[in-house]
């Protein structure tokens, strides 16, 4: 099904449509940025919640913080209303925060079998659990004793294994995240100094291993081996070393065994799969000014070259629009190129860092984003999985462009935001991707003046 937003089916009516749909398949809404993807979420959530248990998820804890108190709004203006938990991992929780706290459990003196909480809210958090939970006892136990309660169990993706078998439907929110690959970055000298060696050691993914198997062998403290443990975790992923950085990639896999409705504002071309369930999109009234750049495509084994000078003359051109807060979106040994001749008010974030999943940046007028290229062993480790690279590449670059396109002022319409608002993608390789692009942006070539 397909609808313009601008004459869009009432939210009512999509919700009862949703629901029936439900019955039967996943569903999957595909709606643009501002749309209201979210709020209809937890419509529909707090509605089928009367019947059956609903898992609500998110890719971060910090995501659904912030979406709470709207929850927490429709719930006390419904008749009846369920019940609903925050809840978090148990790293929240952990007197001393531990990253994997699981591994000191039975060091630790709380007590791990706390009597259930009887909490009067209706939508509860960890934190609230946490005040509530006895001095003696751990608050992460008393949540995961206390579940039973709550019809909405909210969490980010990490929690989804967890609870999955407890739930009847599982909301997936920002559902591209389950595409696309989850990156933790370390800086080598910060894993140097935990190991006790010099950076010029840590040369290659092999030798960070067997450093960090043998650190681990020995006597360590806590902390250290908390720090330890967790590292050695990303490491069983598909790892690279970048710009003096360890990048560790991992993959998330759809839930099984449980009926889904998941949202998003750029579903990866040919995603969800064939058979999968179905699709309800909504159409953009107004699309963003992007444009493209056709003749320059920048590459780690030429260093780079030109495009310090090429953002140069990008930022000025843009300037001739009035923009002149710019964000710039580039891979890590790109940004280390970029940075020592930055034009004024000119801003470089990582695009695979932690900038990239529920961080707006209201407060960029553009957007220059070069390519999002991974490296080959992640690459590689895409295929093998069954995802296209080039599908995840061109969809996280959609994604980064979205952090610019929220309101900057509480009284400016989201429409105005898209009128006056620039993206620039600074690679010809994204002019193969054009007819994609053209589902969110009013694409053209970009054509800067003679120099």
């Amino acid at each position: 099904m397909r609808t313009p937003a601008g004459r869009d089916m009432e939210r009512s009516v999509l919700i009862e449509e949703i629901k029936r749909r439900l019955k039967n398949n996943n569903v999957l809404l595909v709606a643009p940025t501002g749309w209201g993807k979210t709020h209809l979420m937890l419509r529909l959530a707090v509605e089928l919640a009367r019947e059956v248990k609903v898992g609500l998820f998110a890719p971060t804890l910090t995501l659904l913080i912030k979406k709470w108190p709207e929850l927490r709004q429709i719930l006390l203006s419904s008749q009846s209303p369920p019940r609903a938990v925050l809840t978090a991992g148990a790293g929240q929780y952990c007197a001393f925060r531990y990253q994997i706290p699981q591994r000191f459990c039975r060091r630790c003196k709380l007590y791990r079998s706390p009597p259930v909480l009887q909490l009067e809210d209706r939508a509860v958090t960890f934190e609230e659990i946490e005040k509530a939970t006895p001095e003696s006892a751990c608050g992460y136990w008393a949540q995961e004793a206390s579940l039973t309660q709550y019809d909405i169990v909210a969490g980010h993706y990490g929690r989804l294994a967890k609870l999955v078998g407890m739930i009847n439907y599982a909301f997936i929110d920002e559902a591209h995240e389950y595409y696309l690959p989850h990156i933790t970055s370390y800086a080598i000298s910060d894993i140097a100094e935990l190991l006790g060696v010099s950076a010029e050691e840590l040369d290659s993914i092999v030798a960070i291993k067997e450093l960090v198997e043998d650190k681990l062998n020995s006597d360590l403290d806590p902390k250290n081996e908390d720090e330890l443990y967790s590292l050695s975790l990303s490491l069983r992923g598909t790892c690279w070393i970048e710009a003096q950085e360890l990048h560790c990639m991992d993959l998330y896999d759809m839930p099984r065994g449980v009926r889904i409705f998941a949202a998003t504002a750029t579903p990866p071309p040919g995603w969800p799969p064939e058979g999968w369930g179905e699709r309800i999109e909504i159409e953009p009234t107004i699309r963003p000014r992007a444009f493209i750049e056709r003749e320059a495509a920048f590459y780690f084994r030429d260093r780079y070259e030109g495009a310090a000078l090429q953002l140069f003359y990008i930022t000025r051109w843009l300037q001739n629009f009035g923009i002149k807060n710019i964000v710039v979106f580039a891979t890590s040994s790109l940004r280390n190129n970029l940075i020592y001749s930055l034009p004024p008010g000119v801003r470089l974030v990582d695009v695979w860092g932690k900038m990239r999943v529920g961080v707006d940046l209201p407060e960029y007028e553009g957007a220059v984003i070069y390519s999002t290229t991974l490296p080959p062993s992640a690459r590689r480790r895409l295929r093998a999985e069954n995802r296209d690279p080039d599908v995840v590449e061109i969809t996280q670059a959609v994604q980064l462009a979205g952090r610019i396109l929220r309101p900057s002022r509480p009284e400016e319409r989201y429409e105005d935001v898209l009128r006056r608002k620039i993206i620039v993608f600074a690679d010809a390789r994204y002019w193969k991707h054009k007819e994609y692009l053209q589902r969110y942006f009013d694409v053209q070539e970009l054509r800067l003046p003679p120099q």
